[in-house]
């Protein structure tokens, strides 16, 4: 460690200028702070004992005075010790010279005003770490003067608690050690940065950040960002660090109530709800599944979704995620118009009322069927409720047919005529298909009901037809797993947003897991959002495709890529043990082998969390069960939004680790009857292999999928 010793000294003494610094800064804050307070009392209690009304309102001013100046102190927040720099940028300015800053996740001030900490979303000076090599010359603006110099030196830093615990320059990292001594270690992957805070949620990896990345959280606030790439290289945590940076950058425009994080499923709810409060956000960002937010936007308007029990074929929610749903809906509602206009102007008296005729004439202009609907609505409420003219019965009559939204779900959907000219030309949907959707949702209809497919199609209707609650209008919109959705729900995310469409989508066709989501180009989501914003003339769409898989290591990626039988996609960051692939000759045996593997891996390693996967709901159940009796320690069965991210082995299947990450992962027994050797079932199997970071086992007694006991 000699070579090291004027490196970490030089970061140590650093650690403890800064510390030092803050501690003051806060106490000096906290004596000022008691000191008004003191202050206030005082004058509190002159005012109890004043006896003139006069001199009570004067201290009553000198009171209200002293809260003002009070409120308006920059008082720090201690949380800052918690972590209160990631990293060091020094520069070699042409005009300043040397300089070094400390980054971290919130700025702090000296009790001189003179910064100690910059923050990471503070991009002018930022964006020469994030976007230079050591060595390399930069050109920016910075502070609206163009600067010119080199990047000197840029290292990563662990300091918790105001302790330097981790150094990493040029790719080398110290380690400090209980005893206070340094040792050189080797990759560190972020699953152990969790194994050591014992917490296995999203990291907050703000040090780790790459230059791509960097480019894509830094977008301009208007406009739609398609975040795309394989697993393991950060899509979900980039698109939460760009909300992080849009609210630091206008803070009165992304307020937390008006940003909407949708996910894929309630244990991607669980995973994230620790880092946004670490990344800076005020709590009250909506993080929803997709039909959690379209079930909330149909209560607000008075739709009390009930769902059916029973799942639909699958030929019909493949028909309910067809990307031709969305001109069906279009179609649905022009001939709505034009049926409602009829049979208004048809049943509207003849009286020669003049607000009777203004009607006539707009409602007879009216192009699209939100207009015709804003129409009757603005005619109705100007009536101020009195019916004794016959027209205006008419539209309050014509208003509330028109505001059954569940009626027209399943008049759209059993309209046979409808169905068969919007699926004429497409292939592969036989009538046989349409004939079951038309009989299912008249089941639907008669039982009042809907499914879980019916809700991004209501959604829809309600937005086409203009209903305000379903235009929040949210500053920003982040969709994680993109790909999953289908066009219409993807659509109604959208529309859900401002007039800025400031959106960012994250997705991997590679990653698609739901069969019944089909999409109308292969290029998939992305190649839809691209067409949807430019017909609708919503600003610019910029493409990120992120190259780098930070989480799984080489033979883990490789094994994935077989399962989908394609080319790696990614550059992958680590090396590592090769996939373990245990053969057993029963069930029984399966459970042995995979006890022992759990058993010694979490000896060694006791702060990690490993997955068990399963392919259904009830293999996972029995293979708990088995463990458990086995005697396994700190097992747990676990799904949806019951996930616990401390370690320890968690046993679940496929569909719910979707998005998760884990130190490692044991798949048991992946036959050719559990993942068909089709596109959907391959992906699955990729999903779940690409859940590990170092460690992946196959352990099972029956012939696996794809040829898997030949990695």
């Amino acid at each position: 460690m000699q070579k090291f010793e004027k490196l970490i000294d030089q970061e140590e003494d650093r650690c403890r200028e800064v510390v030092s610094r803050i501690k003051s800064t806060l106490a000096a804050e906290d004596d000022l702070r008691r000191e008004k307070s003191r202050e206030i009392k005082d004058l509190q209690q002159k005012q109890l004992v004043a006896e003139g009304w006069r001199e009570k309102r004067e201290i009553g001013e000198l009171i209200g005075t002293a809260r003002e100046q009070n409120a308006r102190r920059l008082y720090q927040d201690d949380g800052i010790m918690k972590q209160p720099y990631f990293a060091i940028l020094e520069i070699d300015d042409a005009k300043l010279g040397a300089r070094s800053y400390c980054l971290g996740r919130q700025s702090f001030f000296d009790s001189s005003h003179k910064v100690l900490i910059l923050d990471w979303r503070d991009a002018p000076i930022s964006r020469l770490y994030y976007e230079y090599e050591e060595g390399e010359i930069y050109e920016e603006m910075i502070r609206g003067k163009e600067r010119t110099g080199t990047v000197a030196g840029k290292r990563q830093v662990d300091t918790p608690g105001g302790e330097l615990h981790k150094i990493v320059d040029r790719g080398i990292l110290l380690v400090r050690q209980q005893d206070g001594t340094w040792r050189q270690a080797g990759a560190e992957t972020a699953v152990s940065r969790k194994e050591q805070d014992q917490d296995h949620r999203l990291p907050e990896i703000t040090s780790l950040i790459s230059r791509e990345q960097f480019r894509a959280i830094t977008q301009p606030d208007s406009g739609t960002i398609l975040l795309q790439g394989g697993a393991g290289s950060g899509k979900t945590t980039v698109g939460l660090h760009r909300i992080a940076y849009l609210a630091y950058q206008n803070s009165e425009h992304f307020l937390p109530q008006h940003i909407l994080v949708v996910m894929f499923n309630r244990s991607l709810q669980q995973y994230i709800s620790r880092v946004l409060p670490d990344l800076g956000l005020k709590a009250g960002v909506k993080v929803e599944t997709f039909h959690s937010w379209a079930g909330k936007v149909c209560h607000q308007i008075g739709i009390p979704l009930r769902y059916e029990a029973k799942e639909a074929s699958q030929a019909v929610t493949r028909l309910k995620k067809h990307p031709l749903m969305l001109p069906l809906i279009e179609r649905y509602l022009e001939g709505l118009l034009e049926k409602s206009r009829a049979w208004l102007l048809e049943n509207l008296p003849h009286d020669g009322d003049d607000h009777l005729g203004k009607l006539v004439d707009e409602a007879r202009k009216a192009v699209q069927f939100d207009e015709f609907f804003r129409i009757l609505l603005r005619h109705q409420e100007d009536s101020g409720g009195n019916q004794s003219k016959g027209w205006r019965r008419v539209v309050g009559r014509l208003v509330t047919r028109l505001s059954d939204h569940q009626e027209d779900l399943h008049a759209m959907l059993t309209d046979r005529q409808l169905l068969q000219d919007v699926f004429s030309g497409s292939t592969g949907v036989p009538k046989k298909s349409l004939d079951q959707l038309v009989d299912h949702q008249a089941l639907l209809k008669e039982k009042g009901l809907v499914d879980f497919a019916d809700a991004g199609l209501l959604v829809r209707l309600l937005q086409l037809k203009g209903v305000a609650a379903a235009h929040p209008g949210y500053a920003h919109v982040m969709v994680d797993e993109a790909q999953d959705l289908s066009q219409v729900e993807l659509a109604t995310l959208l529309a859900a947003a401002d007039d800025r469409q400031c959106v960012t989508m994250c997705g991997d066709m590679a990653q698609k897991i739901k069969g019944e989501v089909t999409f109308a180009s292969p290029a998939g989501f992305a190649h839809f959002i691209q067409k949807q914003q430019k017909r609708l003339k919503a600003g610019e769409v910029q493409a990120e495709t992120l190259m780098v898989g930070y989480r799984a290591t080489w033979p883990i990626m490789e094994a994935a890529w077989k399962v989908l039988n394609d080319q790696p996609t990614l550059v992958v960051a680590r090396d590592g043990l090769p996939v373990q692939v245990v053969r057993t000759s029963s069930y029984e045996e399966t459970i042995a082998a995979g006890h022992e593997i759990l058993a010694d891996y979490r000896q060694k390693r006791p702060q990690a969390l490993v997955a068990v996967v399963c392919r259904y709901i009830a293999d996972a159940n029995q293979v708990f069960a088995d463990l458990q009796r086995q005697g396994l320690k700190d097992l747990r069965r676990q799904a949806r939004q019951d996930f616990s991210f401390q370690p320890g082995v968690v046993v679940t299947n496929a569909h719910q680790v979707k998005g998760l990450e884990f130190s490692a992962v044991m798949v048991i027994n992946p036959t050719g009857q559990h993942y068909r050797d089709n596109r959907e079932s391959r992906m699955l199997l990729h999903v779940v292999f690409t859940r590990a970071a170092d460690n992946l086992w196959i352990v099972g007694h029956q012939p696996m999928a794809y040829g898997l006991e030949n990695l």
